[in-house]
């Protein structure tokens, strides 16, 4: 695990849960709508409704994942469903209305240096092209696309380079991509992905800017008079009583070893990360399908964090409830865009599309 240096903030740290619970989905609405595919846990979701997009359709192939959004995102159409046997068309016939941006981020195992590597080959990779399939027979205005870095490593980046090409032939659209960390939004994480933002239109992607970080790592203190990177800690005040905080039971033994384990240090032997109490988390994963998440040590407590706790260092407001039993709600956690961040992103392609 490498070591940063952080300073510590000067503002109290119940100021980032004031903020993330004074997360509400705003009245006044802007005149876009969105479809979100993949929509898991609902980060992209929550992220552009908490901007003022109105949800138009949500989908997602595990009934737990669609039910989050469902009953955490009210009036609007949402199924499980497989992305590769539906199409635009029943979209649009679903949502009754017209649909301004697609939204998602297609299953990235196959392109993670965490999982197989196998790119397109995996079956997992495909779906990026019914992605693309679904967009084109949409056409909407604007569309967002979210992986992991290692998106663009894999075979040398030559397959990154073919989806773009892919991308631009099937939709015909502009395009335009980065690299985003969470914490530079507010969110207390070390999070890098990917983003591609793609326009129908040239104008809108000529208006199109990346939204400007809020805080920075305190190695840029010099060149910047933002606020430092918020620290974990922060993040896990208040959290009994709270939905999905359900405390996992570890033996005698675990807790021993992990009472060993200083703070931003690993255990030799789960390789579990602890905590830093006074700086943003490392990227909160999701694990494999048969150990549901992998969640960090808790930084003064002798056990992991739990789904809240997590939930919390993805940016998710206390009023965001995950269904399913834990290991599904990590899932949903751990694959999830942090709404802060996606809330950000939404800012910046709505100001394009005006």
């Amino acid at each position: 695990m490498v070591n940063r240096v952080f300073r510590l903030s000067d503002v109290s740290p119940n100021e980032y849960l004031d903020e993330l619970n004074g997360l509400k989905i705003p009245e006044k609405t802007l005149p876009y709508t969105y479809a979100s595919l993949f929509c898991g846990g609902g980060g992209l979701d929550l992220g552009f409704s908490l901007a003022g997009f109105i949800p138009a359709y949500s989908s997602d192939l595990i009934p737990h994942f669609a039910a989050t959004v469902k009953n955490n995102l009210k009036n609007h159409f949402v199924e499980d469903a497989d992305v590769s046997k539906i199409n635009g068309h029943e979209i649009l016939e679903k949502s009754g209305r017209d649909i301004d941006i697609i939204i998602g981020g297609p299953p990235c195992q196959s392109f993670s240096i965490l999982g197989s590597r196998g790119s397109t080959s995996d079956p997992r990779g495909q779906l990026i092209f019914d992605y693309a399939r679904i967009i084109s027979q949409i056409n909407p205005r604007a569309f967002l696309l979210e992986n992991v870095p290692g998106i663009m490593t894999v075979n040398k980046g030559r397959d990154w380079k073919e989806m773009l090409s892919y991308f631009e032939k099937k939709t015909g659209f502009y395009l335009v991509t980065t690299k985003i960390n969470a914490a530079d939004y507010g969110v207390p994480q070390i999070r890098n992905r990917i983003l591609l933002v793609g326009f129908r239109c040239k104008k809108d992607m000529e208006n199109f800017l990346w939204p400007e970080p809020t805080h920075v790592d305190a190695t840029q203190l010099n060149l910047s008079s933002l606020p430092v990177y918020r620290k974990a800690s922060a993040a896990l005040d208040g959290v009994n009583g709270l939905p999905n905080h359900i405390l996992r039971v570890h033996s005698d033994r675990v807790r021993l070893r992990y009472s060993q384990v200083e703070p931003g240090g690993r255990d030799r032997k789960d390789h579990t990360d602890r905590i830093h109490p006074d700086r943003p988390s490392g990227t909160v994963l999701v694990g494999s399908g048969a150990g549901g998440g992998r969640p960090f040590i808790h930084p003064s407590e002798h056990r992991h964090i739990t789904v809240r706790e997590a939930a919390r260092l993805q940016s998710f407001p206390d009023w965001w409830e995950f269904h399913g039993g834990p290991t599904a709600a990590y899932r949903q956690v751990g694959n999830a865009v942090p709404p802060m961040m996606a809330r950000a992103i939404a800012h910046s392609i709505s100001k394009a599309l005006v």
